[in-house]
């Protein structure tokens, strides 16, 4: 059955801004736009919004960019969602650049309470300073090495091993 003249509708050729209304049963979007006579429309979609954004942008009512198939006005696809201004920008960029910057290297200070010091590692532990290290190893192998290595014992000093090596 054809339209009466006053029904007809006017071909839109360009995108026009609505909003999101909700979504149907089946999980469709329903949107609504100015001008727009026949109340909420399904719509398909052209861009994924998780359901927080999709609540969201329902709840404040943040405009949809629309585009129609053909022109027909009833046909609505949406193919992307207006940005919305951030009350905090300068707020935004800032934390936005510190997810952005490579995380720096920690360095780590510590007071001991004099009692008992548990550092531990999978594999290995280095502690090091400039050219003198001290590595343990996973595997019970422990190295020492620095330019001048210095002993200082106020009672005996043992050296235990399976075999000892002097030079």
């Amino acid at each position: 059955m054809p339209l009466e003249p006053s029904e007809q509708q006017v071909s839109i050729w360009g995108t026009r801004l609505g909003w999101l209304m909700g979504s149907d049963g089946e999980g469709r979007l329903l949107v609504d736009y100015e001008g727009n006579r026949a109340g909420p429309l399904v719509a398909r979609r052209a861009i994924a919004l998780t359901p927080e954004e999709l609540r969201d942008s329902i709840t404040t009512r943040r405009r949809a960019v629309l585009l129609f198939e053909n022109g027909d006005p009833r046909l609505p696809l949406v193919v992307g969602m207006e940005q919305v201004r951030s009350a905090t920008p300068l707020m935004d960029a800032a934390l936005e650049a510190t997810l952005r910057a490579p995380e720096p290297r920690q360095s780590l200070t510590t007071h001991v309470d004099g009692k008992r010091v548990v550092i531990e590692g999978k594999d290995e532990i280095v502690l090091q300073c400039g050219q003198a290290s001290i590595t343990l190893y996973r595997s019970g192998e422990v190295v020492i090495k620095g330019t001048y290595v210095e002993t200082n014992a106020s009672g005996t000093q043992r050296i235990k091993g399976g075999s000892v090596q002097i030079n």
